[in-house]
């Protein structure tokens, strides 16, 4: 791992930069100045710039959240989320194999509406099970019993949000993407299309014609989605510091475990120039 204090001494060994959003461009509330400097600056240079959010909700709805905190839309070229990439694959994955009876796991309301879900909260006249954001709270052992139930019957999980945890106002909240691992290392059948997985990927690479990976420069906070992601990918990465592990940092033999095992190829504390 190189560790870098600039921003702009990587910027010229790359075509295409793939951001995430959340930890990295904002913090939900509000734009980091210097990230909007750093997109500034790339456009300036005749950059592709592309963000990648693991947001469960469909690509239009982040870019209208984008523009409420006053990035502007001219920085970036292409956006995509990972609740999109479920939607396109919502009929394919799940509904042609296993039928259209959803059970919402603590589905907001919102979500149902989103992706336009027949549910039922019987889950055993469900055909599969769908989780997305949680409520802030909300523990591993809320889920235990529905949990059980799906096992028991066999129901595929879609999640469309894989983090496992995001920082809402100052404290990490759990996401569904912890849920979603539980259940698959429980022996559940699990569907996932965001970060770090392929079909959200493979979206970008179709979309802007991408040919060479080595001209691919993924940034992000977190190195179980972003960094592995793009790792996966054969993408280049450099990993923000002080995102959602800036709790672990001072837990050395922790943080230098996650390292080994992610291998970002740049690491700088925030975003700048």
């Amino acid at each position: 791992m190189i560790s870098i204090s600039s921003f702009k001494k990587v910027v010229n060994n790359y075509d295409y930069f793939l951001f995430d959003q959340w930890g990295v461009l904002h913090n939900g509330s509000s734009k980091f100045p210097m990230a909007e400097e750093c997109l500034s600056f790339l456009k300036k240079k005749d950059k592709c710039v592309i963000l990648v959010s693991n947001s469960s909700r469909p690509t239009k709805f982040s870019i209208s959240n984008l523009d409420k905190l006053g990035l502007d839309n001219n920085l970036y070229d292409y956006c995509i989320t990972s609740g999109q990439i479920a939607l396109n694959f919502l009929e394919k994955d799940i509904y042609n194999k296993y039928g259209k009876k959803c059970f919402p796991l603590k589905l907001p309301k919102e979500k149902i509406k989103f992706f336009n879900l027949d549910c039922t909260n019987n889950i055993q006249k469900a055909n599969f099970a769908m989780i997305a954001d949680l409520k802030d709270g909300l523990t591993i052992l809320d889920f235990a019993e529905e949990l059980d139930k799906m096992l028991k019957f066999n129901l595929p999980l879609l999640c469309a949000n894989p983090d496992y945890l995001v920082h809402n106002k100052n404290k990490l909240s759990m996401c569904g993407g912890t849920i979603a691992n539980l259940y698959s290392d429980l022996g559940g059948i699990v569907f996932r299309y965001g970060k770090p997985y392929k079909p959200i990927y493979e979206n970008i690479i179709k979309k802007i014609k991408i040919k060479n990976p080595k001209k691919v420069l993924v940034i992000g906070d977190s190195l179980w989605h972003d960094i592995d992601g793009g790792n996966k990918m054969k993408f280049d990465t450099l990993w923000i510091k002080n995102g959602i592990h800036r709790s672990q940092l001072n837990n050395g033999p922790e943080i230098k475990d996650l390292i080994k095992q992610y291998k970002p190829k740049y690491a700088i504390s925030d975003l700048k120039i």
